[in-house]
Order: structure tokens, then sequence, then C-alpha cells
């Protein structure tokens, strides 16, 4: 335990909150301890605990350092568990994990647990607002669990009459002065050169990857002698861990707002920060990666930063005027589908829980449209087999569709496969220069039926292939060997879920498994563009999907740079051709029949027809023309046209 941070001066006052009150909340500024020193005073009253972080890499490290601090194993009484990862025994008594619903109901319903703390609060992702939202129901219907909710800036008042006028305690920060500073004109890497230069400990607030690998490079090419390191939640945990070292000579680390919460850097003196992240929203049912301003509370935290160890400077791209005082809440701004279906298996309808951050209804019946395309829930809202199937899968309700209709199609193997891909992202992309396309065709062949298929097939090449023969022809090696980890567990999920993993290799229930999973994106080509009810879309620039009437995939908005600010292309990645005979199959509750037609007679075939029309799930998918004696209609126009004869 550390002694010296500011929050051990309040052991005392936060036990005996924690003893007197079912939910306790406390706020406390960076630096404060929080994180490491709850857990401990808890421990050390004999209390057991689960202790839930937004992140992976935040549950791994601050675990090891309570144990570290606490003094035992790392593992034994203090350990860790996420989905795909854990260190922990039947003697923890201190568990962190991240913060999905399934994973802390389970390890709190075991009864070995009293405490449930919630750390960065704040943040209020999904899945903290699904466990606060489940919580006050739990203690509502007389669960005995405690609970402490924990946070560096939070709308605590308003917390506390959610949940019943809960205790705050405010714990002071240890923190140094942060001079504010304006950009001195120069591009980012050029101010965090000029601060290293000055022997300072830097750390750069970025959006994306791709904006830090560019600083990174940029920060490189200076020569300047310092260490200048990439931080965010890809990389692997090695990779990870050198943001944290000492060294002897300056330390520039480039992050995404991992830096800016979850883990702390100790040494750093200077941020300089963007002002932006990258974040996914959802528009008119639409997934998108929209560039947004932080909010003020999140500027605040990234400032914090740079005074955790001495004085430190702290320089801002983006105006405070223009941000919201707090950032808007995850819940708000993403697809429902899986929350409505979670809570649907765990015997709560969405619309009946109380949220601190409360949701539309629009976009929970929309999310509850989904579920039943997907087969996943019947018309009166009960969760179908298919649903129970799915709801137990670690990846979005799309992937698992495909999963579970590949277990079906006995093609287990390669959807797995390309669910890794999805998950992960493309293994390999279109060229840009026709100069590199005859390398690159080698890899996906003639393939223009399916991105899916053609990705498949360079993940069979690339498993034979050196990380030189990769960057030879195309392959990112790294996404590479992340699906491939990805694929590793997700297989030991899907353990003892299938019939079998084994795959017949057949084309077209591949294809197949893969609509099943993508049938509310059914898309018809008409008039150079892509139609379905959602307007008009283009296929992303990288697909090789050719000569297709009707496709189905991933609807995606792309907010982009322009010479007058921003645009919004409307783009369908990972595309795949469907025949539309496919659709009653994998699919029966979207597809509607509309018989008899426009009736005529035909003369020709002395008989009566008229149109048979195929609709799934509000398109017209086919038109036959068939005979029909007994249609009353055809009768009557078949008697004129028989006395048309006779005259």
């Amino acid at each position: 335990m550390n002694n010296l941070l500011p929050i051990s001066a309040l052991k005392a006052e936060i036990m005996r909150a924690v003893k007197d009150n079912r939910v306790v909340i406390i706020t406390a500024e960076t630096g404060a301890g929080k994180s490491t020193q709850v857990p401990q005073f808890l421990l050390e009253e004999g209390h057991t605990m689960v202790v839930t972080e937004p992140r992976r890499l935040a549950a791994r490290t601050v675990s090891a350092r309570v144990a570290e601090e606490f003094g035992c194993d790392f593992g034994y009484q203090i350990g860790y568990r996420t989905a795909y990862e854990w260190k922990w025994c039947e003697h923890t008594s201190c568990l962190f994990c991240t913060d999905g619903l399934a994973l802390v109901r389970e390890l709190m319903r075991v009864g070995r647990h009293d405490v449930l703390v919630l750390d960065e609060v704040h943040e209020w992702n999904l899945n903290i607002e699904v466990l606060a939202a489940w919580v006050k129901k739990e203690l509502e219907l007389g669960a005995k669990f405690k609970v402490v909710l924990m946070s560096a800036t939070i709308e605590a008042e308003k917390l506390s009459a959610f949940f019943w006028n809960a205790p705050i305690i405010t714990v002071p920060g240890r923190q140094f002065p942060v001079e504010d500073k304006s950009p001195s004109g120069k591009d980012m890497a050029g101010e965090a050169i000029a601060l290293l230069q000055q022997g300072r400990n830097v750390l750069v607030f970025q959006p994306g990857k791709r904006e830090i690998g560019e600083t990174v490079e940029a920060i490189k090419a200076s020569g300047i002698a310092a260490e200048v390191i990439p931080l965010h939640g890809d990389l692997e945990p090695e990779e990870q861990a050198m943001a944290f070292r000492r060294y002897q000579r300056p330390k520039c680390v480039v992050s995404t707002n991992v830096a800016q919460t979850s883990v702390t850097i100790d040494d750093i003196d200077a941020v300089v920060d963007s002002g932006l992240e990258r974040r996914t929203e959802v528009v008119d049912g639409v997934e998108g990666l929209y560039l947004r301003s932080i909010s003020r509370a999140d500027s605040k935290q990234r400032k914090g930063r740079a005074g955790r160890c001495k004085p430190g400077v702290y320089l801002d791209w983006c105006p405070q005027a223009e941000r919201p005082e707090f950032p808007k809440a995850e819940i708000l701004r993403t697809r429902l589908d899986q929350t409505v279906l979670r809570l649907a298996e765990a015997g709560f309808d969405m619309e009946d829980l109380e949220f601190f951050h409360q949701p539309d209804k629009k976009e929970i019946h929309e999310a509850k449209r989904a579920l039943k395309a997907l087969g996943c829930m019947s018309e009166s809202g009960e969760v179908t087999p298919i649903g129970h199937q799915v709801s137990r899968l670690p990846v979005s309700v799309q992937f698992a569709r495909m999963l579970v209709e590949a277990d079906r199609f006995g093609v287990v193997d390669d959807v797995l496969t390309i669910t890794a891909i999805l998950e992960q992202g493309e293994i390999t992309t279109r060229p840009k220069s026709k100069w590199e396309e005859p390398v690159w065709k080698t890899l996906v062949g003639d393939e223009q039926s399916s991105d899916l298929m053609a990705q498949l097939a360079v993940w069979r090449a690339a498993e034979r292939m050196s990380k030189d023969q990769m960057r030879e022809q195309g392959v990112f090696a790294k996404a590479f060997f992340q699906a491939k980890e990805k694929r590793r567990h997700l297989a030991e999920a899907l353990r003892g879920k299938v019939n079998t993993f084994r795959s017949s290799g057949n084309r077209e229930h591949i294809l197949m498994a893969v609509c099943a999973g993508m049938v509310d994106h059914l898309y018809h080509y008409q008039y150079g563009s892509w139609v379905n009810g959602g307007g008009q879309r283009e296929l992303a620039r990288e697909s090789i999907v050719r000569g297709a009437e009707w496709i189905v995939g991933l609807p995606f908005n792309l907010d982009i740079p322009v010479r007058r600010g921003r645009k919004t292309l409307q783009l369908i990645r990972m595309a795949t051709k469907v025949d539309p005979a496919w659709l009653v199959e994998i699919a029966p509750q979207l597809v509607k029949l509309e018989p008899g037609l426009n009736p005529s007679y035909d003369s020709d075939a002395d008989c009566c027809q008229s149109t048979c029309r195929t609709i799934f799930n509000g398109q017209v998918v086919a038109e036959v023309r068939e005979a029909t004696p007994e249609h009353p209609e055809a009768a009557r126009l078949f008697a004129e046209w028989l006395a048309g004869q006779m005259v």
C-alpha cells in the first residue's frame, strides 16, 4: 500500500461509508490513487471484491500494481480475468475484470464477492451503463453486495441521486501545477520535438492509429535523441509496456485516449493534445467512424497527466469553447442490438431498466427489429433458440449469427476465420497502384463475388508465409497475427457450443452463413449505386465484387477531410454477392409472397396467368409469371377476351 497518496488520508472515511451504505461514490482527481488503493483498503478489512475496468490493458496493469503493493503473488490473492486472458485462481479475493455484464453477473452470482467496484465510471461506455442499470435493479430486488463507484471526473450529484442519494467522497489529487500554453504555430510533432529538446517527457494525444504512426515517424525523422513510443489498444502487451519504462534520455509517448484514464505514465511532464478523438457513432441506424472534439472533462483529465511528478505544461489544439461539458455517453451513440439481446437473455427487457443516460425508445425498438430480422428474437420479444446461441458468443450479433448458421451447414472452421478477420479488420487490401495488382492477384485469384472469400484466400496463403513474404505480397502481418489470436480465442469460446469445427469447404454454404449474419443489409444494384430501404451507398474502394445484382455487406459511414470541411462517405464494406434463392432458407421470417398480381389471359398458352412477387425484408427480390387457372380476376379477363373474339 502507498500511504503517500492523497486517498490514504481518507481511508477511514471510505471504509465507514462502505460499511453504512449500499452504494458509495468516490470522485478523485488524477494522481489520488483511487484505482490501486481502494481495493487494498477493502482487502485489509476482509472484503472480497470484483473490480471492473473499461479496458483489458487497465485490468492487467492495475491488478499487477495492486498485487505488487499489497505484497502478494500476482494471480493468487489478487488477479485479473478478461474474455481472452486471465491470471487468477479459486483463492483470488480481489479480481479485476473488464466490464461486460455477462462476466460480472457470473462472478457476482457465485456469491464469493461482497463488494463490486466500478472504476472509471465517468467513461460511461456501454458496459458501464448497463452495469449501473443492472446494479440498481439487483439492489432494488434485495441483492446483498455493496457497490463502490469510482471516477476522476463525474457528474457526482446526479449519480448520487440515481442511487438513492448515495454518499459522495471527494479526494484531492496529488497534482503539481500545469501551465496552459498556446501552440506556437508548429504542427504537433514539431511541438513535441521542442519539448523533448527541453528535456521533458512528452505525452501526445492523437485520435487514432494512423495519426499516431504519422506523428511517431515525424518525430523520429527529426533525429532528436529521444525514445518515441506509440501506445494504443491494438499493441501487444510487451509493446505497451515500453511506454511505462524510464529511460536515460527524454521520451515521447504518442497515444490514443487509452492514456487519458485507464493507465498512468508517471514521469510525464508535458502534454500535447490534439483535442480530438475518433469514435464510433450510429447515425440513422448505420455505424460510422467520426472525428470528434473531446469534452472539457476529457481535456481536464488529459491536462492532469502532465503534473503527476513535477510542474508541467499543456498545449491544447482545440478551443475549449467549442467543446461540450461532458462526453456523449456511448449508449446514446451506438447500436443496441447486442445489449438488448444480452439483457433479454439475463431476463430483462431493456425498456424496463432505468439507465443513467436513458436511450431513446426508438433506438431500442430498432435494435429489437434487427434482432427479429436475424432470427434472434420472436415477434413477441422472446429470445429464440438461435438468439440463445448468439448471445453466448463474444462477438457482435451479426458475426455470431454467421457462426450459428455455419454450424448448421458444417463450415464452422472457415466462417470462424472470416469472423476473426471481420473483428480485426482486413488483413490485406486492394493495391492503389496498378503495378502492385498482379502480385496481389496471385493471392486472391479470380475472386469477384465476395470480399470475404478474397480475405479467406489471403489468410490461407499467409499461413505459409514469412513476415518478409507478407510484406512483399501486401499482407498486413500485424493484422494477420492479431486476427489469428482473435480466432484462437473465439475457437475457445465456441468449444462445446458447436457440433464440429471441421469444415466441408463448401463455398455456397460458407457464403450462405455469411449472408445469414447480414440479411438486414441486403442491397440491390440500381442506376450505378447500391440501394435498400436506407438509401444509396457505394462499395468501398478496396472491394473486389463485380457484376453482382444483389449483395450483402456492412454499411459504414466514413468521415473524411475535404477542401471545405469534412464529408461523410456512405460505404459498404466486406461485400458478398447473394443468390436471392438463399434468402428463403436462411431467413424465412423475412420472406413474404404476394401471388395473383396483374392477372391476364394468355391466348397462346391458353391459360390465365398472374405475377407472384417475392418480397424479402421490404425489397422485391423476384417476380415470376405463373399459370393461375382459378384466379377470379383472370377468369373475368378470359371472359372479356372471349367476348372480344366473338364480335
